[in-house]
């Protein structure tokens, strides 16, 4: 048996899982250029290294709201209702949009804001603007036409009743000691 035998890429050859892992793999219309190739895998570990950073300044992590981030949410389901808690730090109720569509809970959210301060011999003006959005999956049986949507303190909270074949289809389970 040959070393080569036992690496998992073929060194030219296609092997018939090669393909269907290249095709998973990120497509690359310059598979003769082994340059560009190797600039793009490069781009690739950058930018996954960069995202796991919480970095306001790059969209990610857990900043302000002007930054273009993804609230933070929790999901609770009891045997008559769904509910949904996000947080929405320095907005109010005339900048969150919430909607349900396709099994999905879509909240979005506007801010901007304006801040201008004068002194001596000088003037500061500084305007942030940002947007989130967040999507979450909800499952069947909900009864959309109930559903209602509070905020208070930068805390949305959505409730959306399970109907009624739903609620009788929920069954307690005892769980006993074994």
């Amino acid at each position: 048996m040959n070393i080569r035998d036992l690496i998992p890429w073929g060194h030219g050859r296609r092997e018939p899982w090669s393909r269907s892992r290249q095709e998973v793999a990120t497509r690359r219309d310059d598979d003769d250029d082994p340059m560009r190739a190797l600039q793009l895998d490069i781009n690739r570990v950058f930018d996954n290294f960069w995202r796991s950073f919480e970095l306001p300044m790059l969209g990610t992590g857990n900043g302000d709201a002007g930054s273009g981030l993804v609230p933070q949410v929790d999901v609770r389901e009891t045997d008559q209702e769904v509910e949904v808690i996000a947080e929405l730090p320095g907005m109010d109720e005339a900048d969150v949009d919430v909607s349900v569509a396709e099994g999905m809970l879509t909240i979005r959210g506007e801010k901007k804001s304006e801040r201008e301060r004068e002194g001596d011999g000088y003037i500061l003006r500084e305007r942030s603007f940002g947007r989130i959005e967040r999507m979450v999956p909800l499952p069947e049986g909900l009864d959309l036409d109930s559903a209602e949507a509070t905020f208070k303190n930068g805390v949305l909270t959505v409730k959306i009743a399970k109907t009624a074949e739903a609620q009788r289809a929920a069954k307690r389970i005892q769980v006993q000691r074994g």
